[in-house]
């Protein structure tokens, strides 16, 4: 045999062990691939499952969330009310000053700065007739006690609870003063 025969011989032996060689390469990093590749998903699948208990919290939560804003809503609504009523009363109770004032000949209430006296009024519905808190001011009433003064020093409609009897309108049928609305 010739010698560049062998050399051919040899050649493609080497060759076909080389491409034998690469093709188990190949069919073993596709085995890998895929082995990982399995892993990632069983991992995902896991993940998944902790995707769906945090999704389940997250709109637990959230359910919470609107029905406390619901609820705060309520309660907002339920402090505008109040407030609303409050404030009917609170003129309502003015009104009846003003009537009481119109009435009295002793006080002007045509002057242009007429304001019913309405802190001093609250403040003496708690004392006695003919008494009133030391401060005459216009803040709000405090919680101090009252101090009893002379008569003159108080309004008259908040020194006397008894009608007159020629008066022909009355505070209300029991011929008490009114109550005045609630203090914030």
């Amino acid at each position: 045999m010739p010698t560049w025969l062998i050399w051919v011989i040899i050649i493609v032996i080497v060759v076909v062990i080389v491409a034998a060689i690469v093709t188990m390469a190949g069919k073993r990093r596709t085995v890998q691939r895929r082995d990982r590749a399995e892993e990632l998903r069983q991992q995902a699948s896991a993940q998944a499952a902790g995707l769906t208990e945090s999704q389940r919290q997250a709109e637990e939560l959230r359910a919470k969330a609107d029905l406390a804003q619901a609820e705060a809503e309520r309660q907002r609504e339920r402090a505008e009310t109040a407030e609303q009523s409050h404030q009917v009363e609170q003129a309502g109770y003015e009104d009846r000053l003003r009537e009481a004032d119109r009435l009295d000949p002793d006080i002007d209430h045509k002057a242009g700065d007429y304001e019913p006296d309405v802190w001093n009024d609250e403040r003496s519905e708690g004392t006695a007739p003919g008494s009133t808190t030391s401060s005459t001011s216009s803040t709000p009433p405090s919680t101090s006690p009252s101090t009893p003064t002379s008569t003159s020093d108080t309004p008259k409609h908040a020194s006397t609870t008894e009608t007159a009897p020629d008066d022909p309108t009355p505070d209300d049928s029991t011929g008490t003063s009114p109550e005045p609305p609630p203090q914030r």
